[in-house]
């Protein structure tokens, strides 16, 4: 019985460490897509109100941040200011293998200037996690 115990402990884990590889690029695209969505969308986000209107016509969760309160402020996830208003947001990701392995949204940020133009489109993800294999170097997950 202890021995069906451990190679069933076995299997379990391998079979756990093995989903990320079979992804064939799912979370990239994504990304690319959530990416693409708001540079096609460029000319419909090009003022705040604009992009506020995009954002909510197309269910997208977001959240703005006044120039002051960036400048003064600033989250965490946000290098630079870009001068007015800020906009941060999430497309959910669909993959439940890119959800796990690598991350819940895609996370983006469109800047503002002090006169309500866009001038920041920004997407971001966490990496991939990363596997060392010894004598190899290491795999990306979930890629």
């Amino acid at each position: 019985m202890r021995t069906f115990l451990f190679w069933g402990l076995i299997v379990l884990a391998v079979a756990a460490a093995l989903p990320p590889f079979f992804t064939r690029g799912a979370c990239t695209q994504e990304f690319d897509a959530a990416g693409a969505l708001l540079e096609q969308a460029r000319p419909e986000l090009l003022t705040l109100t604009g992009a506020q209107q995009f954002l909510i016509a197309h269910g997208l969760g977001y959240r703005l941040i006044s120039a002051e309160r960036c400048e003064s402020a600033p989250p965490r996830e946000v290098e630079s200011c870009p001068g007015g208003a800020l906009l941060l947001g999430i497309v959910p990701v669909r993959n439940p293998i890119c959800r796990y392995y690598r991350d819940n949204n895609v996370h983006f940020q469109l800047g503002f200037n002090t006169r309500e133009q866009l001038v920041r489109i920004q997407t971001d993800m966490n990496p991939y996690r990363r596997l060392p294999i010894p004598f190899y170097g290491e795999l990306d997950l979930s890629k």
